[in-house]
């Protein structure tokens, strides 16, 4: 795999956020863990899923990059994502929300560790009651 780290971390985020697509397995491990305040993730395929859902809940996303470096075997990015809240956002098995159309800002971070060139594990940080808040006007 070519690239720093710092490539191929901001590269997964734009992915799972719905900004560009990307082969994945050039991203991620086979055996991949990951974590946020709504999804822990294990395997390439769980994570290929839980794309697939942010991709259908929020469209016109934007990712902007306030820090992004390297140190080690780790990664760090700080980040915002806006995006409109047009399609079904699943939390949970029981909770779905509905589209909104309403335009959502959510900063956050995550960390990530490498091997192989490939993020192995992954965390991301973010608070999700705003996220909610803002989907549902509150």
């Amino acid at each position: 795999m070519s690239g720093s780290r710092k490539e191929v971390l901001s590269d997964a985020i734009k992915a799972e956020a719905g900004v560009a697509s990307a082969d994945l397995k050039i991203l991620f491990t086979d055996d991949v863990t990951g974590w946020s305040p709504y999804a822990t993730v294990s395997g390439l395929a769980a994570v290929t899923d839980l794309a697939a859902l942010r991709e259908e809940a929020f469209s016109n996303v934007v990712v902007t990059f306030r820090g992004l470096d390297e140190v080690g075997n780790k990664a760090f990015a700080e980040w915002l994502v806006e995006a409109d809240h047009t399609g079904p956002l699943v939390l949970s098995e029981d909770s779905v929300l509905e589209a909104t159309g309403r335009h959502v800002q959510l900063p956050g971070v995550t960390v990530a560790d490498f091997r192989d060139g490939k993020i192995r594990s992954f965390r991301t940080y973010f608070d999700d009651l705003s996220l909610i808040e803002q989907i549902v006007g509150a």
